[in-house]
């Protein structure tokens, strides 16, 4: 019998690029789906070329459509065991403009993906969440699983909707599924001119001598992980034994967006420019995930400092490192 594959819901986006890397380094053979006109990194080609990896094109959104065949063929179900969806059409910055449509685009999609996987056979569905929106305000700013979630964007209420709705197929069908609710990771690969990704856009920003913009006046904090580490926890949950199905994946440190801009400085040898605009609605003031469940199950993640995440990020764009334009 031919060995199943793994299928990357995203994969030309920035997560889906560090974890199509580390999966071909693991000799994993991939199913690659993202909408038409993407750019890929340039060894996701080069893994297709090999016939590593196989790239898929087609509108995620339009699985929220009754009739959907034509979309549910082109994500080749039948040839997977696991699938890791990374998928948003939306982001936390922008996602309470169409909340109907929203919801239709993202939770409607998986809902009626979820059904494919089931009737063709998929073994485990691996959800990234997330750790900076699905709790909201309500809670001490260290963020635990076992607290109850107060979304304030539609974005992160779309997270958690999925997340009720990979535990109800798992009771109805059998489904296995495994939730990562990821803090705020940056590095290689990322966008340095997108709408998400404070550590890579100040970054890119510093290094072209572009102003940096920081709604409100710098004291909101966060946890920001280095893509590695990400993808090495998100293979862990995904691959291991933990007793839970659901972790928070993050340093566990929070550190102020003046914080990010100080060890900027300090990896650069120079201040960037700091422009200051209006504080947003959408921004809760403090959003640090507590790790310790994670850590119980796996061990220490043991994540690089921030300054040092830093340096390896300006390294990657000094050797002409580019982000994927999706």
């Amino acid at each position: 019998m031919e060995e199943k594959k793994t299928l990357i819901l995203g994969a030309a986006g920035f997560i889906g690029t560090n974890l199509s890397r580390r999966l071909l380094e693991k000799g994993k053979r991939l199913l690659l789906f993202d909408r038409p006109g993407v750019s890929f990194a340039p060894f996701v080609r080069q893994a297709a070329d090999e016939g590593r990896a196989r790239i898929l094109e087609g509108s995620f959104s339009g699985l929220a459509e009754e009739k959907t065949e034509e979309e549910i063929r082109a994500l080749q179900l039948s040839e997977t065991d696991t699938v890791y969806h990374l998928i948003s059409t939306t982001c936390p910055s922008n996602s309470n403009r169409d909340v109907a449509g929203e919801m239709e685009e993202n939770l409607i999609a998986t809902i009626r993906f979820l059904d494919a996987c089931v009737k063709a056979g998929v073994k485990k569905v691996v959800f990234l969440s997330s750790g900076g929106t699905v709790y909201g305000r309500e809670h001490t700013g260290i963020c635990r699983e076992e607290e109850e979630a107060f979304p304030i964007t539609s974005y992160g209420v779309q997270k958690l909707a999925i997340e009720k709705i990979l535990y109800l197929y798992r009771e109805m069908h059998g489904l296995d599924y495994r939730i990562v609710r990821l803090a705020n990771p940056y590095g290689p690969w990322q966008k340095p001119d997108g709408v998400q990704g404070a550590v890579t856009t100040f970054t890119w920003r510093a290094l072209t001598q572009t102003p940096i913009e920081v709604y409100g006046d710098g004291s909101v904090v966060r946890d920001y992980i280095y893509i590695d580490d990400a993808v090495r926890g998100i293979l862990n949950v995904a691959e291991g034994q933990g007793k839970s199905r659901l972790y928070n994946l993050g340093c566990g440190e929070g550190h102020t967006v003046l914080d990010v801009i100080d060890a900027i400085e300090a990896v650069l040898g120079r201040r960037p420019e700091v422009r200051f605009l209006p504080g947003r609605p959408v921004d809760v003031p403090v959003n640090v995930l507590d790790v310790s469940r994670y850590e119980t199950d796996f061990g220490p993640l043991c994540p690089l400092p921030l300054e040092e995440g830093i340096r390896r990020l300006a390294e990657f764009y000094g050797k002409g490192g580019l982000a994927p334009c999706r």
